[in-house]
């Protein structure tokens, strides 16, 4: 996409980059479901899938116009935040269900170790989409569109696990997370003008959840709606500061 196209429809070039991310690493995913492959080998499938989005996300901001420090591929910006406001609530969202459940680590160790490889590529993938391509993009129209509308997007792709039978009130609550987290996010950005925050965040957040998924039950639906809880707190507390134009 070009930048005279990202500018002239910045919404319809943030739909587009988010729904590359998700056929790219969605395609990776059903190829290891249909093949039938054990722990590792899927994992490393999709990983590759995740690395091959990364390169394409890459491209495309390359050919937009924008450079990497734009969209956010750089060290926070100097006293931009106290680091306790910024990662403490982070930090509480993975404690909850470490606390409430214990981590399963009762796998080989070759599993976690594909499991944390898979999990720093996810993490880089979708920060660099939605918090970087997104985001800047939209923010031709506006900081608050910029961190609204990227949210939003976030939010409605995790629609996508209805599709594997997931139950309703958990796909709403997980939408529900991935939105508020997406709010969160796009207002760290704003405010550090980095992802890295994000990145690490998003690292943490899918290896724990790997290790303490269990059966969607009513202890389940009390973590995240803590969790949901503590985002949407924390997203208040950021909002102006993150909503204000440079």
């Amino acid at each position: 996409m070009s930048n005279t196209f990202i500018r002239k429809y910045p919404y319809v070039a943030a739909v587009i980059a988010a729904v590359i991310c998700t056929f790219i690493t969605a395609a990776g995913s059903a190829a290891a479901e249909i093949a039938g492959l054990k722990e590792v080998p899927a994992s490393l499938i999709m990983t590759a899938s995740v690395a091959l989005s990364i390169l394409v996300g890459l491209l495309l901001l390359r050919r937009s116009g924008f450079s990497a420090k734009e969209a956010g591929i750089r060290r926070p910006a100097s006293g931009s935040v106290r680091p306790v406001w910024l990662f403490v609530p982070l930090l509480l969202i993975e404690v909850i269900p470490l606390v409430i459940y214990g981590p399963e680590f009762t796998r080989p160790g070759a599993e976690y170790a594909a499991l944390a490889l898979f999990t720093v590529v996810v993490g880089f993938n979708e920060e660099l989409y939605f918090r970087g391509l997104s985001f800047t993009y939209l923010l031709s129209k506006s900081r608050k569109q910029a961190v609204i509308g990227s949210s939003f997007i976030f939010g409605v792709l995790h629609a996508a696990n209805a599709l594997n039978g997931t139950e309703p009130v958990e796909v709403l609550l997980q939408i529900a997370f991935a939105f508020l987290a997406g709010l969160t996010l796009a207002l760290i950005v704003s405010i550090t003008r980095s992802l890295w925050v994000g990145i690490l965040w998003h690292i943490v957040h899918n290896f724990v959840s790997f290790n303490t998924e269990l059966v969607f039950d009513q202890t389940a639906l009390i973590v995240i709606m803590a969790q949901v809880f503590i985002l949407a707190v924390y997203t208040a507390g950021l909002w102006k500061r993150g909503t204000a134009e440079a």
